[in-house]
């Protein structure tokens, strides 16, 4: 007999959500983007739902040891993640994770990969093969996942181009790739109560205005223009904020979290005129002051980010701690 339609799209969405990661690593390799994108379309437009426990987040920014090539700072390896559902790591995670193969199983014994979304830093792309997190953690660099009522999205900002200078035409099918994703899930989303975007590189930075009209620099870099794509008109404020806007205007909260923090302020939380949260949080203190670049501006108490987020009414929170008051 003839299926229906929404018998169809039913077993679409159960199919979508129900991919292995190995799977979507290997479609995502072989068979381009057009998987992927059906899997952010699909997992973030679904209806809401999931159980009414509240859920709590750790989210890491920057936690490399500055003496150490293949490890976080010390404090993190004595912290209780039990408590958590998730951990985000913001990149950076270890000053040259991809180039030392021992790095992973540490990192997966200290915070059990599998319930990781890392958003990979520079320090994590450029020394070694990033590919070598990517095949360790099953996943892309990129993606968008439903979980409990809200969509979460990881972007891999090492494929943006940071300069005002035209963007190379270098890993394009990559950057369209991402680019779409973004695009996609943010035209589609209306039953989410939240947009979550994790990141790395600070975004939206010519946004970032106080009051008194000072533009605030708490981000490593904090670069305007950024393009997300090979396209000249693929700059992120021009382009992808507008996207971002509109979801907001739908009822959807907008949420960025940025991990390229710690130099310059420990914590950073911004609203947009639109309504959008732009957050951030890194750390440092493994530094040794008497050695610290000119460009470290920050030698306070390092903060880390708590999230919690509760299906039932919707509701997504925050706070900044200071780390040292977590530690046993």
């Amino acid at each position: 007999s003839a299926t229906s339609w929404p018998s169809i799209v039913s077993n679409a969405r159960r199919v979508a959500m129900n991919y292995t990661a190995g799977l979507i690593n290997r479609v995502f390799r072989t068979a381009g983007c057009f998987f992927w994108l059906a899997s952010a379309l699909f997992a973030c437009s679904r209806e809401a739902g999931g159980p009414p426990e509240a859920e709590r987040y750790i989210f890491l920014g920057h936690p490399y040891d500055w003496n150490h090539p293949a490890r976080v700072d010390s404090r993190l390896e004595r912290l209780d993640y039990r408590p958590f559902a998730q951990v985000w790591l913001g990149g950076d995670v270890c000053a040259h994770a991809a180039g030392h193969p021992e790095a992973l199983p540490y990192l997966d014994s200290l915070f059990d990969l599998d319930r990781v979304h890392w958003a990979l830093g520079n320090h994590d792309y450029d020394y070694g093969d990033p590919q070598a997190i990517l095949g360790y953690l099953r996943r892309p660099s990129f993606y968008a996942r439903w979980q409990n009522g809200y969509c979460l999205m990881v972007l891999n900002t090492n494929l943006f181009w940071p300069y005002p200078s035209p963007p190379p035409q270098r890993d394009c099918g990559q950057k369209a790739a991402q680019w779409d994703m973004i695009r996609t899930v943010a035209d589609t989303i209306r039953e989410a109560s939240h947009l979550v975007i994790l990141h790395h590189l600070g975004l939206f930075n010519d946004l970032k205005i106080n009051p008194a009209g000072d533009t605030l620099r708490a981000f490593n870099v904090n670069a305007a223009p950024i393009y997300g794509a090979c396209d000249p008109d693929s700059e992120m404020t021009a382009t992808v904020y507008p996207w971002l806007a509109a979801a907001q205007k739908r009822g959807v909260q907008v949420v960025l979290i940025g991990g390229d923090v710690g130099m310059q302020a420990k914590s950073f939380e911004f609203r947009t005129t639109e309504g959008i949260w732009l957050l951030g949080s890194g750390i440092n203190n493994s530094l040794r002051r008497e050695y610290a670049p000119e460009y470290v501006k920050d030698f306070g108490p390092d903060k880390v980010l708590l999230l919690e987020y509760k299906p039932g009414d919707k509701e997504l929170s925050w706070e900044f701690v200071e780390l040292d008051s977590l530690l046993p």
